[in-house]
């Protein structure tokens, strides 16, 4: 009997038992319900907020003045900054780091601090004496077996053209910050141009190459500057004819679809030629004006017209010539539809030396939005100093200048940038601001009104 009772009275109780396990469940729900979905507004309410400052803070920067001077003898406001910057980053072994990613990067890294402290002292002539330094730890690197290594030692006129013309390009600067007063880097700034000379008059092309089997034009145009700087500074003519032969010899072989000096060449005679890209178009714009005035403006009349562009507004340089589509490369980087953006940060120092001071200051002032620089009392890095010869790049564009040239190789013309180029970019965030804001938009409505929200049954 008693254990039918038990058994009853558990009976009894179970339906009250599930009763209460219910009603417990209940509470425990509606006790933690609110609080879940009261963090997940309040995490979707922070990502609203960061979209939203992202849009404001990109659009506004975009009015930031320029990085630029218009005075080729005042030095643009944060450079040293960006030298201080760049120093750091290559005793912190940036060069090495680089030349995991380029074939050149541990070459170019070094070559481009060193020049732009060169055309720094051309600006600023006071400090000529720490310009002058920096200069030579940077071809002390060049010099070494390192920098040499990449390139084949069979080729002429030593190590290739791409090794020997930037480097002499480099002691030409050396020597010019001199006043070519150094007897000794004279003498050594000679003798490697004889070497490029020799090379140049014994070549069946004129771009000689710098890899076996593979030749750039742009690699034989700091060579040609060279040529000329020592001239110059000397006052001679030691070198004018072979520029002379090299330029006619050259324009049998542009590009016939643009006229404009080829990407590439094939290194039996060079008339096997690529088309012309942006990438290697900003290299020898920037040289060419020193070389032949009035070759560097019909090149770059036919280049402005062929390959600058813009993306929501902005100036910037298409790899390939409007027209001619073409993937991206180790020489260019990523594409964005069909834009270089190596090219683009180049162009900003090609753009002021030809007069086009609009353009070069939009593209810096976009530069100054998208790249995030970040300034600390005597550095400044840009994308948090993650791609160190992005950063040199950039300091190099910026204190671009002719050495020698004045004004004859600028087109008669500027480019034209409208004051308005900015709207473009401000539209497309109107577009992506809308939507993000009509929640809290509707929400603010019925707090102002005192209606209530509606809500989901």
């Amino acid at each position: 009997m008693r254990s039918q009772a038990t058994a009853s009275s558990q009976t009894s109780h179970a339906p009250e038992s599930r009763s209460i396990n219910r009603q417990t469940e209940a509470i425990f729900s509606d006790k933690h319900e609110p609080n879940k979905w009261g963090k997940l507004k309040k995490i979707g309410f922070a990502v609203w907020l960061s979209l939203v400052s992202g849009l404001l803070f990109f659009n506004t920067r975009l009015y930031k003045p320029s990085p630029l001077v218009a005075d080729n003898q005042q030095t643009p406001p944060t450079l040293r900054l960006q030298l201080n910057a760049n120093r750091t980053a290559l005793d912190s072994n940036a060069a090495n780091k680089m030349q995991q990613f380029f074939p050149e990067g541990y070459y170019f890294s070094y070559l481009f601090h060193g020049l732009t402290w060169l055309e720094l002292a051309m600006r600023e002539p006071q400090c000529a004496a720490e310009a002058i330094e920096q200069a030579n730890w940077c071809l002390a690197q060049l010099d070494s077996p390192q920098a040499r290594t990449p390139f084949p030692k069979h080729l002429a006129p030593n190590h290739g053209m791409f090794y020997s013309a930037w480097k002499c390009h480099l002691l030409a600067g050396i020597a010019t910050i001199h006043g070519g007063q150094d007897g000794a880097q004279i003498e050594r700034l000679r003798a490697e141009c004889d070497a490029l000379s020799d090379a140049i008059r014994n070549s069946s092309t004129p771009f000689l190459p710098s890899y076996t089997g593979s030749a750039w034009p742009c690699d034989s145009i700091p060579a040609l500057h060279a040529l000329s700087t020592y001239d110059r500074l000397t006052n001679e003519s030691r070198y004018e004819d072979v520029i002379a032969d090299w330029l006619t010899a050259a324009a049998r072989r542009l590009d016939p679809e643009t006229g404009l000096l080829p990407h590439t060449a094939d290194t039996n005679d060079g008339t096997d030629v690529s088309t012309a890209r942006a990438t290697s178009q900003v290299i020898m714009l920037r040289l060419l004006p020193d070389i032949n005035a009035t070759f560097a403006r019909d090149q770059y009349s036919l280049f402005r017209d062929r390959f600058v562009t813009t993306f929501l507004g902005a100036p910037c340089l298409l790899e390939y010539p409007s027209g001619i589509s073409g993937p991206g490369d180790v020489d260019s980087g990523p594409l964005i539809f069909g834009r270089s953006l190596s090219a683009t940060v180049l162009m900003m120092g090609v753009a002021q030396i030809y007069g086009d001071t609009d353009v070069a200051n939009a593209i810096g002032q976009t530069g100054e939005t998208v790249g995030l620089p970040w300034t600390s009392a005597d550095q400044k890095y840009y994308m948090a100093g993650l791609l160190p010869i992005g950063d040199i790049m950039v300091a190099y564009a910026q204190v671009a200048r002719p050495w020698f040239s004045g004004d004859q190789h600028r087109p008669d013309t500027t480019y034209p940038v409208a004051s308005s180029w900015r709207l473009a970019t401000h539209y497309v965030s109107l577009l992506i601001f809308l939507p993000l804001a009509l929640p809290i938009s509707r929400r603010f409505f019925h707090f102002m009104t005192g209606e209530p929200r509606p809500t989901s049954h």
